[in-house]
């Protein structure tokens, strides 16, 4: 499947069996929280986020993460080590990625290295609705840490979150670290929260990526070009959108720098009416 990703054409080899889609909009039935907001039609927006302490707090905190599972891994790195060169001591070792992979995918919220009250409330104020980082339907606290070096596939393929059980009526954060560019960033399609799901075909269960396996299930063609972005959040900065987006495929671009980022999903306190 051929896209753009700020104008500049890339190319997604998906396999994996394809499913029914209906004509039917997902978050029709389901809670926005983007509703009300002047960025509810396109699905995101980037947004100055913690204050400048607490943002370097936060950054230097998920390094350390980064580092420690480098140790876990059997790659043992200085207290100082650039997680924007991950790549540098990994190299094209598959196996050993995966294994740090596995230490930082997903974190409970007691290791983000600040308060998450601080990200709740500065969420719930861009979204003009109290929220909180506890998922209703597996009664989680979580984040997830993304770490795609340049010029391999170690990211997600073009999906919607919400193709994945428990993660309906939320918003989800993206943060940068490091290592994240105008030519890095998480890429995605503005307005693709209220396509109709017969609007692109997409895999049934999970999906292989450039030779990859994911769980996620992932869009395999759509009849009409896709035209992604990159909102590209600065150091100080936060993207916030919506899980009914299709995002993803965000090839690493870099010249010679890992992107390190922040994932974190919030749901509301109460139900809106």
């Amino acid at each position: 499947m051929k896209a753009s990703i700020n104008a500049r054409e890339v190319t997604y080899q998906i396999e994996g069996e394809s499913g029914q889609a209906e004509n039917k909009v997902l978050l029709a039935d389901s809670i926005d929280l983007t509703r009300g907001t002047s960025w509810a039609d396109d699905g995101y927006t980037v947004a100055e986020f913690l204050s400048a302490p607490e943002q370097r707090q936060l950054q230097a905190g998920l390094e350390a993460l980064v580092r420690e599972a480098l140790v876990a891994a059997g790659l043992p790195v200085a207290a100082d080590f650039p997680v924007a060169d991950y790549h540098k001591v990994i190299g094209d070792d598959q196996q050993r990625h995966l294994a740090v992979v596995n230490l930082t995918k997903e974190y409970t919220i007691d290791r983000l290295p600040v308060p998450a009250a601080l990200l709740e409330a500065r969420v719930s104020e861009l979204c003009g609705h109290p929220v909180q980082a506890y998922n209703p339907f597996d009664q989680m606290r979580l984040f997830h840490l993304r770490l795609v070096r340049p010029g391999r596939f170690d990211n997600n393929p073009l999906h919607r979150d919400v193709w994945l059980p428990d993660y309906d009526d939320c918003i989800n954060i993206y943060v940068p670290v490091t290592g994240s560019t105008a030519d890095s960033s998480l890429s995605l399609v503005p307005g693709s929260h209220w396509w109709p799901e017969n609007r692109v075909e997409r895999t049934q269960n999970g999906a292989v990526y450039n030779g990859v396996t994911y769980t996620v299930p992932a869009v395999k063609q759509t009849a009409e070009p896709l035209e992604l972005i990159r909102p590209n959040p600065g150091p100080a900065e936060v993207l916030l959108f919506s899980p009914y987006l299709l995002h993803g495929g965000a090839v690493n671009l870099n010249a010679d720098a890992t992107r390190l980022s922040l994932e974190m999903r919030f749901w509301p306190v109460e139900t809106i009416g």
